[in-house]
């Protein structure tokens, strides 16, 4: 009984029990293509299985030719995401008898993503199988939810057993709202987060693990997972920065120190151009849908290349006017962020959040993260801030705020900002903390579900 106790005790199974639980319920209650961007999702993928890497035109449209009960499904649950209109439950059982029928095609206009195959491993060859297999398209939904639910489930898995510190920091991350609902769903987000903290743990492990040599597979496991990160997400690839955690002294000589982050700096960049090339040659969003005039999206980058105080200036001023949405947004997203969890929740989440990472469990390890470390800590994030922020700016093009940004896509910075609080002079390690911890969580995840329920039923 001891011994399960003991098992069960442990930070990564406590997540494993929780992730899966919540998740389960969330993938159920979340009617159809309501997380955000899940319907274009769904269609990228659909277009991977035809072999379209980018999109179709036809009419002065982007868009893909796909089966017509898709394309009904699509149209049937977008009239709900940016009204405030309730969804029968009826409406979704009937849905799921809708059958395939992928003889009869039609060509559905929308905007298409950016992402590449990468970002949707392995749910587009799970996807490719079902089509092959006649699975009903609404049942193929949520296959594909599940399949992203376990892709998180085992990333952050790994990335707490990982870590030799603030592992009940991973565990609250990975149990916060956004994530969990996020990882349900049909998106690159859950994917684009585990692989991110796995890849802060492995970091962590290097810098102050016990090995003090890091061997060739360790820094090739590294350099992969950093490659991963800068294939789904570029605008994370700063996190490369990460590396100048790793003492030198841990290398046998300073150049193998720095030839190792040369070329997997070398290999990134590369990958990431041939990406980026690809990404400012395609249209902008609601160019074909709204007509709206658009600034091609080099000249744009020389724009702000020509006038950089100007940009940094519009960079703050968009920073403070979304300061309120952001610091909701990071914990809590439901439907197309038109409702979140009320702000006396998310000051609990913040709070649950700083106090994680002062507590330290009586056998976890103590890092010395010092001074220097968090100058490359912070150089990360800013960067990481920067990059999103012109990401959403190329794409919607508006002054003089850049609104487009969603809290989502900050909340993967959030263990680096809190690595900045990390300090070996004040620690907690009362066995009330992770109590505490556990009864917040469930609190959030309550309440997001009171949320959701409230948004759409």
């Amino acid at each position: 009984m001891q011994k399960i106790t003991k098992i069960i005790t442990k930070p990564e199974n406590i997540f494993l029990i929780l992730c899966l639980l919540w998740g389960l319920i969330f993938l159920c209650v979340n009617p159809p293509f309501q997380s955000p961007d899940e319907p274009e999702h769904m269609l990228k993928m659909w277009g991977y299985t035809q072999k379209t890497l980018r999109y179709q035109v036809k009419n002065g449209q982007t868009g893909l030719e796909l089966p017509q009960s898709l394309a009904y499904l699509y149209n049937f649950y977008n009239v709900y995401r940016l009204s405030n209109n309730k969804i029968p439950y009826k409406s979704t059982i009937q849905a799921l008898e809708v059958p395939l029928a992928k003889e009869t095609t039609t060509f559905l206009p929308h905007t298409p993503t950016s992402y590449t195959p990468v970002s949707y491993f392995p749910s587009f060859i799970i996807l490719w199988i079902m089509k092959f297999l006649n699975i009903k398209p609404l049942c193929m939904m949520y296959i594909l939810r599940f399949c992203s639910l376990l892709v998180y489930l085992a990333l952050v898995y790994y990335s707490i057993k990982t870590t030799p510190c603030t592992k009940w920091m991973f565990l609250f991350l990975g149990i916060l709202p956004v994530n969990i609902m996020q990882a349900c769903s049909v998106s690159t987000d859950g994917i684009t987060a585990g692989v991110i903290m796995l890849y802060i743990a492995c970091t962590l492990k290097l810098a102050f693990g016990k090995d003090t040599l890091p061997n060739t597979k360790q820094i090739v496991i590294w350099g992969a997972l950093i490659t991963f990160v800068s294939l789904l997400k570029f605008a994370y690839l700063p996190f490369i920065l990460l590396y100048f955690l790793i003492p030198e002294e841990k290398f046998q000589t300073p150049k193998s120190y720095y030839t190792n982050f040369l070329l997997i700096v070398l290999i990134n960049i590369f990958i990431t151009g041939v990406f980026l090339c690809g990404v400012i040659s395609s249209p902008s969003i609601n160019t074909y849908g709204l007509g709206h005039h658009f600034i091609n999206k080099p000249e744009l980058i020389k724009e702000i290349v020509l006038s950089p105080f100007a940009y940094i200036k519009m960079l703050f001023a968009s920073a403070i006017f979304l300061k309120k949405f952001l610091y909701q947004n990071m914990i809590s997203s439901i439907g197309v962020t038109l409702a979140m969890i009320p702000l006396k929740y998310t000051h609990l989440a913040w709070a649950g959040l700083i106090c994680s990472v002062f507590y330290t469990d009586i056998k976890e390890k103590i890092c010395n993260v010092t001074f220097k470390n968090k100058l490359w800590i912070t150089a990360a994030v800013v960067l990481s801030f920067v990059l999103i922020m012109t990401s959403v700016y190329l794409v919607y093009q508006t002054k003089p705020y850049i609104v487009g940004v969603q809290g989502r896509y900050f909340t993967p910075l959030i263990p680096l900002i809190l690595l900045l609080f990390y300090t070996k002079k004040f620690r907690l390690q009362s066995n009330v903390i992770p109590i505490g911890l556990f009864l917040i969580s469930q609190c959030l995840l309550i309440q997001n579900l009171i949320t959701l329920v409230l948004r759409y039923y």
